[in-house]
């Protein structure tokens, strides 16, 4: 086999894992909003708050300001994402077009089930904050 081909096969594993990563995460988010209700699951603040108060035993003071923090900032990264999102899903577009282009019919088929999107909620993947591991 030629270091040209092999070259090729490694670049369509590694981005057919990561698509593969891609769909997994989205399933399950998906499959997360199903158990919880419609629409996207309300996003955890008090559960932030919490968890903040339990690390940094958190005044009253500074819980209720930590919690507007967190509130008002949420707020602002959602209405950035917003914007953002059609030109992260234009991206998402032309990489399945590029990768489409490389790929055999039967593969063509098979990738048409597992191509990158953005799922059905419109926004992001959660957030997670880089706390240590509760006590």
């Amino acid at each position: 086999m030629s270091v040209t081909k092999t070259t090729a096969i490694a670049v369509i594993v590694v981005v057919l894992t990561f698509v593969a990563g891609v769909a997994v995460g989205m399933f399950s988010s998906h499959v997360m909003m199903l158990r919880g209700g419609h629409g996207a699951p309300p996003f955890p603040t008090r559960a932030m708050v919490n968890r903040l108060d339990r690390h940094l035993d958190l005044t009253d003071a500074q819980r209720a300001k930590v919690q507007e923090i967190i509130e008002r900032r949420h707020a602002r990264i959602a209405e950035t994402w917003s914007s953002v999102r059609p030109k992260v899903s234009e991206e998402i577009a032309r990489a399945n077009a590029e990768i489409d282009a490389v790929l055999t019919s039967e593969q063509r088929t098979r990738f048409a089930k597992m191509k990158m999107r953005m799922g059905r909620r419109g926004g992001p993947p959660p957030h997670r904050v880089p706390l240590p591991p509760d006590r």
